[in-house]
Parts: C-alpha cells; sequence; structure tokens
C-alpha cells in the first residue's frame, strides 16, 4: 500500500539522519505525502502515525487533532499550485492556468474546501501564496486592489461551486467542461468591463472638453 511506501521512504529518512526526534515538522510533511498518495480522505491521526512508525497518541504532542493536521496540509496543497509558468500570456489566460489548477486540486480533493472555507479569515501560507498569485496578475493588468481582491473571491467561488456541480466530482468533459470554461470567460469578461469603463469614461469626458473648448 501507499502508506507503507511512504513509511518506509520515512524510516529511511530518519535511519539516514540519525535517530531523528519526532517534530511537527515531520508529522506535517508526512501528512501531506499521505494525502497526496492515498488522497485527502484518507488523512487521520492513525494513518499519519503508522507512516512515522509511531503511536498516534505521540503525534498530540505536535498537533491538537486531525482538523488542525488537515488545515496543514490543505493549505500546503493549494500552496503547491506554480504561478512561475506563465509566462508571456495574457492576464486572462494567466487567470485560467491558476483557477484551472486551483479547480482541478478541489476535484482531486474535494474534502478540502471547508478547511479552505474556514481558513479564509486568518490564511495560511498557501492560500496567500494562492491568493497573491491570483490578484498579483489582476493589479499588474490594470485593476484597482480592492476590484482584484472582489475577482479573486469571485473566481475561486465559481470553482467551488463548479466541483459541486461536476458529475460525480470528477473533472468534467465535453459539454460540462464547454459550459465552465463558457462561465469562467463570461465573469472575466464581466470584470474586464469594469476595469475599463472609467478609463473610457475620462476619454469621452477629455473629448467633450476639448470639443466646446471647455476647461
Amino acid at each position: 500500500m501507499a502508506t507503507a511506501a511512504i513509511a518506509g521512504s520515512e524510516s529511511r529518512r530518519s535511519r539516514a539522519l540519525g535517530r531523528q526526534k519526532l517534530s511537527r515538522e515531520r508529522v506535517e510533511r508526512a501528512a501531506v505525502a499521505l494525502a497526496r498518495s492515498e488522497g485527502f480522505g484518507a488523512l487521520s491521526i492513525r494513518n499519519v502515525a503508522k507512516v512515522l512508525g509511531v503511536a498516534p497518541m505521540a503525534l498530540y504532542t505536535h498537533v491538537k487533532n486531525k482538523d488542525e493536521l488537515a488545515e496543514h496540509v490543505a493549505d500546503a496543497l493549494i500552496g503547491s499550485i506554480d504561478s512561475r509558468t506563465l509566462g508571456a500570456l495574457t492576464w486572462q489566460d494567466r487567470i485560467r492556468t491558476l483557477l484551472r489548477a486551483h479547480r482541478d486540486l478541489v476535484l482531486k480533493h474535494p474534502e478540502i474546501t471547508p478547511h479552505l472555507a474556514a481558513a479564509s479569515g486568518d490564511p495560511g501560507p498557501g492560500l496567500l501564496r494562492f491568493a497573491n498569485s491570483i490578484t498579483t496578475v489582476l493589479t499588474q493588468s490594470g485593476f484597482e486592489t480592492d476590484l482584484a481582491d472582489d475577482l479573486y473571491f469571485t473566481l475561486t467561488t465559481y470553482n467551488y461551486g463548479s466541483v459541486v456541480t461536476a458529475p460525480g466530482n470528477a473533472s468534467p468533459s465535453g459539454s460540462s467542461l464547454l459550459k465552465y470554461n463558457e462561465g469562467l470567460s463570461t465573469i472575466l469578461a464581466a470584470y474586464e468591463s469594469r476595469m475599463i469603463r472609467p478609463a473610457l469614461g475620462i476619454v469621452e469626458s477629455m473629448r467633450e472638453r476639448l470639443r466646446f473648448g471647455r476647461k
């Protein structure tokens, strides 16, 4: 089983480093590896303890409970979305790339959604990194900060909703995927018009002033 393989890897790492003392970092690292290998649903104090080769009670020195451990794993997973390979794409395509990676993650691990929602008021480093990758694209493309934050919330909410309605919580294809892409394009177009309208208003105002010689 994957749990045994992860446990073997942890055991080899421990032997390589000597008798490594159990730490919060090791507990969290093992929990993330378990979630990646067997799915978020396999995450439990007992399973993580098995990976580490320790008694379950030993983990409570480093984490309060399963919920605290799950929150860290959820944060680590969303923080792993890589925004460094966006290249010279348009801002719309950069947003689409990030949003699809986010949606794929939630489709694969739907159990992380409530943990990410609970962390929205006090986000961890992973969630902050992902949110910043979205808002940075937007602000660099001309959006005001408040509007960029608004669009980030709208887009992630749309993603969570699309996962809930996806058939069998599996990655859709064909018409379902087309519907998702159309919805995403509609949201981006709506916000783009909000972004450029004030600029267009200023231009029209200047034209009127020049036309009628007003100052």
